[in-house]
């Protein structure tokens, strides 16, 4: 089951000046604001056709193509831009080799509360979406589900999955391995993936979302930087020295050929004293309950040349029955994040928890439409030209 979301009537407002202030249009964008690159706003239903109609060509079925389609729309519609259709050309330049668009996933192991997919380099999204259905298939009957899968690929937002669960008033969690571009601390080479982890409880007025990965910034948000002429803020990536690098071609460049000496450092940066080994131990955690359990490459593994060596997931459903009645532990929640909303802001903030940004977004995108910058724009006219699909409703 995928979340699709119908978008009301719309008219594109005028595109925004290019400038500093063009940020002030979408205040819920979850990256920097664009000062190089100022974005035009698009349906979102018109866009969910565009991509569905991509995957077609490329041999899907139009189920497969809205499925995809949902989760890098649920990521633009949510402010997660780095994990929307700004991806797309990824999997148009992994299409046919490290994508097999003919693969099929395989149930290897299964039990009543667990299973294990093997995805056959299987489109991430596709694989994600199933295999968090069989978590919530298991989480109705046993109370728990859990789910791993290797040999698969880039599944979009580790959110996406989560919040499938929250939206059927379960606990949903997911996680993910990716390419080598992350320092563990103290390396001199990447070895770990961004790893991101996601998790989704049932909340009112929405649910608690907490999506990030377990490096300070996600490979994404480095590639938007890219796009727009930014430099990086110095904490992000270091060069084999251990020092900032503030060019974000250039650290693009290097994080691309992956194994090189400059990398991204993990949460709580490049040293002990500020916390790095904490996000380092997180994301070996994710490797363990995605790759390790799952008989899968390890992220490493991913960037040594086989195709068959793909990235691993691991998916998660908890029914909240299994802890007593679960209106009442929805309730007591509801209170919680509302007692953290009402504490005392520093000058010229508000205190927000985890998902009121990303509810935030949805609302003003779903009515205003989904910013889109112009190099994404001009990726998706190429990949469609590419294969014969026509554009111009989508992004005329």
């Amino acid at each position: 089951m995928t979340a699709t979301i119908a978008a009301p009537t719309f008219t594109a407002p005028p595109e925004p000046e290019s400038g500093p202030d063009a940020d002030a249009l979408d205040p819920f964008a979850m990256q920097a604001p664009e000062d190089a690159d100022a974005r035009r706003r698009y349906d979102p239903a018109k866009l969910r056709e565009l991509v569905a109609g991509i995957m077609g060509a490329w041999g899907y079925t139009r189920e497969e193509g809205l499925v995809v389609a949902d989760v890098l729309g649920f990521a633009d519609l949510h402010g997660i831009d780095s994990h929307g259709l700004q991806r797309f050309q990824l999997y148009a330049s992994q299409m046919g080799g490290k994508i097999d668009p003919a693969a099929r996933a395989e149930t290897v192991l299964d039990t009543p509360v667990s299973r294990i997919i093997d995805g056959h380099r299987r489109m991430g999204q596709l694989n994600g979406v199933d295999a968090m259905n069989a978590c919530i298939a298991k989480a109705r009957t046993t109370g728990i589900g859990i789910a791993a899968v290797r040999r698969s690929c880039h599944y979009g937002a580790a959110g996406y999955y989560a919040h499938m669960a929250a939206e059927q008033g379960l606990i949903g969690m997911s996680m993910t391995n990716t390419e080598p571009i992350v320092l563990p601390l103290y390396a001199s080479r990447p070895f770990l993936g961004t790893n991101p982890i996601a998790v989704a409880i049932p909340a009112d007025p929405h649910p608690f979302f907490f999506d990030a990965s377990t490096s300070v910034v996600a490979y994404g948000k480095v590639e938007l930087y890219a796009k727009q002429g930014r430099r990086l803020p110095a904490t992000w990536v270091v060069d084999p020295d251990n020092e900032p690098m503030n060019d974000s071609a250039d650290a693009l460049a290097h994080l691309l050929r992956y194994n090189d000496e400059a990398g991204i450092v993990p949460v709580g940066g490049n040293a002990e004293c500020t916390g790095g080994h904490k996000g380092y131990g997180f994301s070996m955690l994710v490797e363990f309950f995605s790759a390790i359990v799952s008989g899968g490459a390890t992220t490493d593994s991913t960037a040594k040349g086989d195709p068959v060596n793909g990235i691993c997931h691991a998916f998660v459903a908890i029914d909240p029955r299994i802890y007593g009645d679960p209106e009442a532990i929805r309730a007591r929640f509801s209170a919680y994040l509302d007692e953290i909303r009402a504490l005392p802001s520093v000058p010229g903030r508000r205190v927000l928890v985890h998902g009121d940004k990303e509810a935030a977004a949805y609302e003003d995108r779903l009515e205003r439409g989904v910013p889109l910058y112009r190099k994404t724009v001009s990726e998706l006219k190429a990949i469609a030209e590419g294969v014969g699909v026509d554009w111009r409703d989508a992004l005329g």
